[in-house]
């Protein structure tokens, strides 16, 4: 996932240490939203070691943390126009999607507050002890470094089953999010969640290794861009610590020959361009059967093109703005390598309000679609991070897999047929942590979410995400020694 390699931030290295500060800005008007002081050192020490004893309480009482998640999730919602609004003018996803991200965070919260006690209950197991079981105990303080691009779902989608389970959480926000993090933190507070239990820091880079250093951390998730997930990865478990990092993906959207052409080309149009085709399980390579390719094309495009690209908190607006400059420039620069290397634009391919020399605010880009690829092209071998859909046409179905699988990435992957069997039979063959068949592929509370290959490792979500931040203890009980050969 490319979304820790930008930011709209602004980050003032020159001011004394204590009052080095960092700014967002809203990516519609490229103007200035807000300010804000980083935390120091010494505070994130003290944050940590208070962390680490309200800990102590937090994870004693089951019944008292599923009422606090249904506060919570209850509290949300009411906010929820209001925290719909905060992250469109930090990020530019449309109010409309805002809003979905706020109800999808309420259903998990709910979700893991109903079904926590059964995922936690002990296990027991038949063994030659009187008595065997397994049970599931909560880590302590876990350091939580999450991305912009769905500020508020990838904070909550980890916090809700972590706080269940009994840990405390430090969150540290996107720099270019920060205020939808601090929100999630004042919920918490209005709904008298004790202190210290979850708290959000201001911090750049630097203050986040002083969470993962600390003693007092137990644990780190980390949602972003491989190469600063691989750094993430390896300080933490130099200090002996749990990490599960999740780090986007390419993902395949294979079009086979007897797919429904309509409902796939719609899924492609909705798989690639939700929040601006910002999103680690966004679609991102399509692959298509050559004897439907144009007619899938054909479609694809006249979708794309009745897409309305505007101001994200209009209700009339399907895509608003890139992050920041340097994620449109990154973008518009690799749909211009693409076209030289021998890719055709299909449609889009240009930054609106900059045509001709204009000078209209913000990074706003037209969805694109390029045909002609080949999967050798930058486009369709990296994470192509925003509004780009590069096509590419396979001889048959068995080529097709082959260039859905043939990736360093292995997050999500969608398959489109109308025969069940062979979908099923793909489904197991395409490398990935989640397949689709026929829809696009979304995370969900009910599911493990997480990839292979350079898309992380570990699982979120379900009882398998709640599971990496515990401790799985097996307890045997004899009623005297047993008399045998000890192998270890």
């Amino acid at each position: 996932m490319n979304s820790t390699n930008v930011s709209t931030n602004k980050l003032n290295d020159s001011q004394p240490k204590s009052v080095r500060t960092i700014s967002t800005i809203n990516p519609s008007t490229e103007e200035v939203l807000r300010e804000y002081n980083l935390i120091t050192k010494e505070e994130v020490a003290d944050l940590a070691r208070k962390s680490k004893k309200a800990y102590k309480e937090w994870r004693k009482d089951y019944k008292r943390r599923t009422g606090f998640l249904y506060a919570f999730a209850n509290e949300f919602k009411k906010e929820r126009e209001r925290l719909a609004k905060v992250a469109t003018l930090e990020m530019g996803k449309t109010i409309k999607e805002a809003r979905s991200e706020i109800d999808k965070c309420a259903w998990a919260v709910e979700y893991f507050a109903d079904n926590g006690g059964v995922f936690l209950h002990d296990e027991v197991i038949n063994t030659d002890a009187r008595k065997s079981i397994v049970t599931f105990e909560p880590l302590g303080v876990i350091a939580s470094l999450m991305p912009w691009n769905f500020p508020y779902w990838q904070a909550l989608r980890f916090a809700a089953p972590s706080l269940i389970a009994g840990n405390t959480i430090i969150l540290k926000p996107s720099s270019v999010t920060m205020q939808c993090g601090l929100e999630i933190e004042k919920i918490f507070e209005k709904i008298g969640l004790p202190d210290y239990v979850f708290k959000t820091v201001i911090a750049s880079g630097k203050e986040a290794e002083y969470l993962i250093d600390s003693e007092d951390v137990s644990a780190v998730t980390f949602t972003g861009s491989v190469p600063v997930g691989a750094k993430v990865a390896q300080h933490a478990t130099s200090k002996l610590k749990k990490v599960v990092p999740e780090l986007g993906g390419s993902d395949p959207f294979v079009v086979c020959e007897d797919a429904d052409i309509e409902k796939a080309s719609s899924g492609a149009v909705k798989g690639r361009f939700i929040n601006c085709g910002q999103s680690c399980i966004a679609s991102k390579r399509f692959i298509v059967v050559k004897n439907i390719a144009n007619q899938f094309l054909e479609k694809f495009i006249e979708k794309t093109e009745k897409l309305k690209v505007g101001d994200p908190l209009s209700e009339e607006t399907d895509i608003g703005p890139m992050v920041n400059l340097a994620a449109i420039e990154n973008i518009d620069e690799m749909v211009k390598k693409s076209i030289k290397e021998g890719a055709e634009l299909a449609t889009g391919g240009q930054r609106l309000g900059k045509e001709n020399g204009g000078n209209n605010k913000g990074f706003f880009y037209k969805p694109t679609i390029l045909k002609n690829v080949t999967p050798r092209m930058e486009v369709a071998r990296e994470e192509t991070f925003g509004p780009v859909a590069p096509v590419i046409v396979a001889e048959d179905e068995q080529q097709a897999l082959e260039i859905a699988n043939d990736t360093k990435f292995g997050l999500g992957a969608s398959v489109w047929t109308q025969n069940l069997n062979k979908a099923e039979k793909y489904s197991k063959l395409l490398q990935a942590g989640i397949v689709t068949v026929n829809n696009v592929v979304v995370s969900d509370p009910r599911v493990p979410f997480g990839g292979i290959k350079n898309s992380g490792f570990g699982r979120e979500l379900s009882k398998h995400g709640m599971f990496e931040f515990v401790n799985i203890k097996s307890i045997r009980f004899y009623d005297q020694l047993i008399h045998q050969h000890y192998v270890e």
